[in-house]
């Protein structure tokens, strides 16, 4: 795994990005050569100036495309079809997003021909990288860093068992016993305590040592953890481990130490806030102007379904930046005696509460439109933890460690928790979002805001996330 941006990128990830953007250029290239040299036109006259800007921007809005439908998150896990369906709707929004440029910037336009033969070029090609990628490199044992786990208690079952969720960039040597730690892993995993632990590293070409031991770090071993540190061998903690494997911070294994000494996020400057504020209202201005019509069809949807009896918009209060309570807008999803006893419920999958036109605006999250007057207000960002109602904050507070630190930022439209796993309606949920909001507060940034934009697409196209944790395989 890779760290740029305060964001861990997987190696087979990166490989596939940079082979797909290779490939995107040298098809866009071709469909060029092919299309023009078929009316007998000289190279000089098809490669002028601007041919490499516009490759370039073929590539990009095509990886972006792939991205949006999570194709460097999850490959072939609907077998070759469902790869080859999602591969496409990544092409119609290529398509789509290109012809928005083609307009905005004519001299960027290349011609229909050259463009199709492009595309269809590129679309086959992925195909086959993909197929590649799976059948040869993605299992590939050289891709994955070999690790030796410190410790073979309850915390080194926690590695193991995510060891076993595929695909995995790391596998397992073997596990090291920490002595008077009771063993919870297989006896044949453990190595023997006899063993030269420095020796054994070595032996095994080992990338790198979690430290997973159920009691404090053994002063005996301080040596040996220096020698393999001084062989290049990376040494890194249960938390800082499991942040950069699943993307979340892990609450079953943090310790405030940790977390104070980690959680760069929160030491925002005055020039990251004012680009983040310039950032919010530009997208939010941006995305206002292009959804106003969708906002006045669902506006007139909740109208005719209630027979204009009831509003069109809900507001609510929620907590905002560092407690703060504001009053949020959303359309209405929901009956309005939804909440007649003054009781507040979680929203539950299959509602009955949630009126016809209730259930498609949620699934497309329309019903979180009007949250763009919040943000252009300051009381919300584009991005960050979505965020609760008083009296589910104050509750959550109580019985969930950590909890109060997702107020550190401002809430957001949509956020890491929510492209990661999705609308919660319990306080498992929320406790299970919570160690997304906790990676977003400890790494948010540009980078992260723009990915988080990007997955938020697949969210859309697929209703991800609209009713329920994501299958996170």
């Amino acid at each position: 795994m890779l760290r740029r941006f305060r964001h861990y990128i997987s190696r087979w990830s990166l490989l596939l990005l940079v082979a797909e953007f290779s490939t995107a250029m040298a098809s866009f290239y071709l469909g060029v050569n092919t299309r023009f040299m078929s009316d007998g036109q000289p190279l000089d006259a098809i490669h002028d100036d601007l041919l490499m800007p516009r490759a370039l921007l073929f590539a990009t809005v095509m990886i972006i495309s792939m991205a949006a439908t999570a194709r460097y998150q999850r490959l072939m896990e609907d077998g070759f079809v469902g790869e080859s369906l999602r591969v496409g709707l990544s092409f119609v929004i290529c398509i789509v997003a290109m012809g928005v440029f083609f307009y905005v910037f004519p001299s960027l336009f290349i011609g229909r021909g050259a463009f199709a033969l492009s595309v269809l070029f590129a679309f086959f090609a992925f195909l086959l990288i993909r197929k590649i990628f799976h059948a040869f490199i993605l299992d590939l044992s050289l891709l994955k860093r070999r690790v030796v786990v410190f410790g073979s208690g309850e915390n080194a079952c926690l590695v193991a068992n995510l060891a076993l969720k595929s695909p995995s960039n790391f596998q397992v040597v073997g596990y090291w016993p920490i002595p008077g730690e009771a063993t919870h892993i297989n006896l044949t995993q453990v190595r023997q305590e006899e063993e030269d632990f420095v020796e054994w590293v070595r032996q095994g070409r080992v990338d790198e040592i979690v430290l997973a031991m159920d009691t404090p770090f053994p002063e005996i071993f301080m040596k040996d953890i220096l020698d393999c540190k001084s062989d290049g061998v990376l040494v890194v903690d249960l938390p800082t481990f499991f942040e950069r494997e699943s993307y979340l911070i892990n609450m079953d294994v943090l310790e405030p130490e940790w977390w104070i000494h980690h959680s760069h996020g929160v030491e925002q400057g005055s020039g990251q806030e004012l680009f983040k504020k310039i950032f919010d209202i530009s997208l939010s201005l941006i995305f206002l102007f292009a959804t106003l019509p969708l906002m006045l069809l669902t506006s007139l949807a909740i109208m005719i379904e209630s027979r204009g009896r009831g509003p069109i918009f809900y507001v609510q209060e929620r907590v905002g930046f560092n407690g703060r309570v504001f009053s949020v807008m959303k359309f209405r999803s929901m009956r309005t005696d939804a909440e007649q006893d003054g009781v507040a419920r979680w929203a539950q999958q299959n509602d009955s509460r949630i009126t016809f036109v209730g259930h498609f605006i949620r699934k497309t999250r329309l019903d979180e439109l009007p949250q763009f007057f919040n943000v252009l207000r300051g009381e919300m960002s584009f991005i960050g933890p979505r965020p609760e109602r008083p009296v589910f904050v104050e509750m959550l507070k109580k019985k969930i460690p950590y909890y109060s630190e997702r107020l550190r930022v401002k809430p957001g439209i949509t956020g890491w928790a929510q492209v990661r796993y999705g609308y919660g309606a319990s306080e498992h949920d929320a406790a299970e979002k919570l160690k997304y909001d906790l990676y977003y507060v400890k790494n948010h940034g540009i980078f992260l805001d723009l990915l988080v934009l990007i997955h938020s697409v697949e969210v859309v196209l697929f209703g991800a996330g609209a009713s329920g944790p994501r299958d996170e395989k």
